[in-house]
């Protein structure tokens, strides 16, 4: 494992949620804002591109230019193959298409977890494109509605972000209710409440990496919570001593292994023996990967933590 180095690779958000939590919406939001952006924009939906008419300018094929000089396009076949197309020269000036982050928006029972998979397993993809983060939207009216859906479910537990929308739409007491079943499901991603997604584009757009167990929606280090309806867990680890490189490798895999198909998503830091630096763990079903993050601080406390779901 290589000392971090600077990351150029094309920046990744995925906007994911069920039918009618408010994607859409927040993909309007984000392309409205004048935040410097060039975006190309993924809808992964069978159908008509989902952003407003009088965002869009012109078109070309099954891409869009949109107003603010962003492109847009609907993905109805191989999103390896769209991203690829994305980077290409085009004629007749052979000029590259500008845009400096990728917005890939969902279809509402999409489960995100094959879109995860493209950006870490394919070598054409890895190499050229990122995931800062999985932006998870849910509908504080419909939310029990909408987890009746193992899809639905799943799209909450590989967020990095959850927004929780439409509160104005409930009660108070709903609206807590709401909250804490999102963090029965994922303890590891924090929570904004919206109205109408309305947030800064800012707190959409960061990088989301795995937050300490001090951050987390828990108060235990060693915590597990199961959802009633879903058989879901969420475990958090931590640990204060070194750990040996490779045997956290061997872990891992027999983890991914045994656990195939149950273990959805696991992240966290890990303090491993004679690194400078902490790594960070992302993991989606079998796959995994670590990387180098940032080193650790001189008086900082240095520890593995750990979150499985």
């Amino acid at each position: 494992m290589n000392p971090p180095a600077k990351d150029t690779r094309t920046p990744v958000t995925l906007l994911t949620g069920w039918l009618g939590a408010g994607k859409t919406t927040l993909l309007n939001r984000i392309l409205a804002d004048p935040h410097g952006h060039k975006f190309a924009v993924l809808v992964n939906e069978f159908g008509n591109i989902g952003v407003d008419d009088r965002l869009v300018t012109k078109s070309s094929e099954d891409l869009v230019e949109l107003s603010n000089g962003c492109i847009c396009c609907t993905v109805r076949g191989d999103l390896v193959k769209t991203l690829k197309r994305l980077r290409r020269r085009r004629p007749p000036l052979f000029k590259r298409r500008e845009f400096d982050w990728v917005l890939v928006e969902t279809t509402g029972i999409a489960e995100p977890a094959p879109l995860l998979r493209t950006f870490l397993v394919e070598s054409d993809i890895s190499v050229a494109y990122r995931v800062e983060a999985v932006v998870g939207m849910t509908d504080a009216r419909n939310l029990e509605i909408a987890l009746k859906e193992a899809s639905a479910v799943e799209q909450i537990a590989l967020a990095d972000l959850l927004i929780l929308n439409k509160i104005d739409l409930v009660p108070d007491h709903k609206t807590g209710h709401a909250f804490q079943r999102l963090q029965e499901i994922n303890p590891a991603a924090p929570i904004v409440k919206t109205q109408n997604a309305d947030l800064p584009v800012s707190e959409i757009l960061m990088p989301r990496e795995p937050r300490g167990l001090a951050d987390l929606q828990t108060t235990s280090s060693n915590h597990e919570s199961q959802h009633p309806h879903h058989n879901m867990k969420a475990i958090s680890l931590r640990c204060e001593h070194p750990l040996d490189e490779m045997k956290v490798q061997l872990w891992l895999d027999a983890c991914a292994t045994m656990l195939e198909g149950k273990l959805m998503r696991y992240k966290g830091f890990l303090q491993l023996h004679q690194r400078p630096y902490r790594a960070v763990l992302q993991g989606v079903y079998e796959l995994y990967s670590v990387e180098a993050g940032e080193e650790w601080q001189k008086d900082e406390l240095r520890s593995s933590e750990l979150v499985f779901i």
